[in-house]
């Protein structure tokens, strides 16, 4: 029969090792229940997205994959007023976003 497809969750968070160090910020999109192979991730900063894409290759298979990409937040996007999402995109038709950091950069 058809595939079954279903929604991916996609989390966002600060990546551990970088909250104990304040000189960079980096942000991890958690993404699991996946069940497609043809993607990629972006992410945004203020729902604007950042123009690099992450293609992800994964091998065809009957279950469902996890995986986690990694951003580093450019230092111009270190504005306390800034949120930042991410969002997996699957062929031209779908995608499905995180939910929003809330601000990061305390001012």
């Amino acid at each position: 029969g058809p595939a079954v497809s279903s929604t991916p969750t996609v989390l966002i968070r600060r990546s551990l090792p970088d909250l104990l160090d304040g000189d960079s910020a980096v942000l991890e999109c958690a993404i699991t229940q996946l069940s497609s192979s043809d993607l990629y991730v972006t992410f945004q900063a203020n729902g604007v997205d950042f123009p690099e894409k992450q293609y992800v290759d994964l091998p065809a298979s009957k279950d469902h994959h996890s995986l986690t990409r990694r951003f580093s937040i450019p230092t111009s996007h270190w504005k306390k007023d800034n949120t930042f999402t991410c969002k997996v995109n699957q062929g031209y038709s779908n995608s499905w976003m995180s939910n929003s950091t809330g601000t990061l950069f305390g001012g």
